[in-house]
């Protein structure tokens, strides 16, 4: 590590070092790492690239450029991740929000627009309530309740909720998936929307080392298929949806054609679809509950 340097060089480094140890987009990587430690646009790192960083700020990244190495996810190294405009708080406790959920609560921020404000919003696993965040930041009326099992996901999921300003919309109840609800929310969800634990166990010691060595596992592992959260929620939402709700959840490669077979064999779904992620994958399992 050199006593000094430049932002370009140091972002030179950083690449370099990232490159040689197989880290993906070592590039993009870079960049957000002197990003996230001097707090500034992308812009900023390449028209102040001549610029001297401090030996306190230099010392600073080569703690994080070593943590990064060892694999893990810069977003736990900074305890920040950015989901459709806000800057959540991440932990080991709760799974890295990912591009893929952005894209599910875009789903449901649009069908929550056109719903009665007078239904509620459920999201079971919110993990750092990224999802109901979201929906109650851009959608005014409904109630969001969001629940998780593991207290320690719900105590962050609340100091988001806190920062983003919706602490009095949403309601965090510990406990598994729909337990914890009041009855009183049966049959009055304009929508239920969930990114459960969907990895096959069979597939957890394949995951990338920045997933299986640091994010919680009891909030990847879906069972012995994968499907065992989401086969629960198909089969229990319907208590809760309204006529008319929408189930909304996330789930893995080569999941759909299973996930799409058990809402047609439940009987009490209508406008089934599946919906790709931006990488052609089919991702979101969509569908109404019969009126």
């Amino acid at each position: 590590m050199p006593d000094t340097e430049t932002i370009g060089e140091a972002l030179t480094r950083v690449r370099e070092a990232l490159s040689r140890a197989g880290i993906p987009e070592p590039d993009i990587e870079a960049e957000l790492m002197l990003m996230r430690l001097l707090g500034v646009k992308r812009h900023s790192l390449f028209l102040d690239a001549g610029m001297g960083l401090s030996s306190k700020k230099t010392a600073e990244l080569q703690d994080v450029l070593l943590r990064r190495l060892k694999r893990e996810p810069s977003q736990y190294i900074f305890g920040e991740a950015d989901f459709r405009g806000l800057t959540l708080k991440v932990t080991k406790d709760v799974l890295i929000p990912r591009p893929e959920t952005e894209l599910l609560a875009g789903e449901a921020v649009k069908l929550g627009k056109e719903m009665d404000p007078a239904l509620a919003v459920i999201d079971p696993c919110t993990g750092s309530g990224c999802i109901a965040i979201s929906i109650a930041s851009e959608v005014p009326g409904p109630a969001v309740y969001a629940t998780d099992i593991s207290e320690k996901a719900l105590t962050v999921a609340r100091e988001n909720a806190a920062r983003a300003g919706v602490a009095e919309r949403v309601r965090f109840l510990q406990g598994d998936l729909f337990t914890p609800l009041p009855d009183e929310l049966k049959g009055r969800a304009g929508i239920i929307v969930s990114n459960p634990p969907y990895v096959p166990e069979r597939d957890m010691e394949g995951l990338a080392p920045e997933v299986r060595d640091f994010e919680p596992r009891g909030a990847l592992a879906g069972g012995e298929d994968g499907l065992s959260f989401i086969r629960r929620i198909v089969g229990e939402a319907p208590l809760f949806l309204a006529p008319g709700g929408w189930l909304l959840i996330e789930m893995g490669y080569g999941q759909s054609g299973e996930v799409r077979r058990m809402a047609e064999d439940d009987g009490r779904y209508d406008n089934i679809e599946i919906i790709k992620d931006y990488g052609k994958i089919d991702r979101i399992l969509k569908a109404s509950h019969k009126a």
